[in-house]
């Protein structure tokens, strides 16, 4: 494997592996990345020990905004139900370490990221691979030197953009059981949104996708990297709307809150 070490519960950082990625487009800006170090990220990704030992794999989605001082707020994880633990093993590590900070005009910057952590047996050895790809699954699951499209955008301002866009006169929301979307915006190589497609939308035609795909609108990228070359590629992102509080009052309190991170 390219981006990971057989045997150990550790992956080596994209940025270690292929140093070209940390100049982006020429310094003018550069993604959030996995870093290394004994507070990276990476380094406090372990394999659960019973799951290992009864060669279990599994692969865990996740998305996030990582912060100008590269830590991971905001967290949101995925991946089958009944592999709670290796969710627990993710959001561990996302929660106490740390990635490479994303740069635009020479200024670290928040963006909102997907990324995949896949739990595996390489050979029979147990092997912990982390790519932040999330939207297309055959480059996700090639672990090939990609990353994804990332949106410069802390989710702060993301979901007060939403929250605003409830109000739109052309968005007719109906209410349902754990409303949600998924959409998937197509990013060029410049950084550019150039179009969005609606993925998924819980109740069906309850314009729940159509507010995320507004939500989109004006939005503004570091595009994907291949090999180190900025490329057109896929960015997702599910919106939970349970779970999607007003930034600047906390619904699971009913009071102001200062801190937003833990929102998730």
């Amino acid at each position: 494997m390219k981006n990971s070490i057989v045997g150990a519960a550790l992956v080596l950082s994209l940025a270690t592996l292929f140093p070209n990625f940390a100049n982006g487009q020429g310094g003018k800006s550069s993604p959030a990345m996995v870093t290394s170090g004994s507070n990276s990220v990476a380094a406090l990704l372990h394999y659960p020990e019973k799951a290992r030992a009864a060669n279990i794999q599994t692969a865990i989605p996740f998305y996030c905004e990582v912060e100008a001082n590269g830590k991971a707020a905001h967290i949101q994880l995925y991946g089958p139900k009944d592999k709670t633990v290796f969710r627990t093993a993710v959001l561990k590590a996302l929660e106490k370490g740390r990635f490479q900070p994303a740069m635009s005009g020479g200024q670290p910057v928040p963006v909102m990221v997907g990324g995949t952590v896949m739990f595996m047996f390489t050979g029979g050895t147990p092997t912990v691979a982390l790519t932040l790809s999330s939207a297309d699954k055959q480059k996700t699951a090639s672990l090939t030197n990609y990353i994804q499209p990332q949106m410069l955008s802390s989710s702060a301002d993301f979901r007060r953009k939403i929250w605003k866009l409830r109000y739109d006169n052309n968005i007719h929301l109906r209410p349902g059981v754990h409303p949600s979307a998924i959409v998937i915006a197509q990013v060029d190589a410049h950084g550019n949104l150039v179009g969005t497609r609606i993925e998924a939308e819980t109740p069906p035609g309850a314009d729940w996708g159509p507010l995320l795909v507004k939500g989109f609108q004006g939005a503004k990228f570091i595009p994907a990297l291949s090999n180190g070359a900025p490329v057109a590629g896929q960015y997702d992102f599910i919106a939970n709307y349970d779970n999607m509080f007003d930034p600047d009052y906390g619904a699971p309190t009913g009071s102001n809150i200062k801190d937003d991170r833990y929102d998730r």
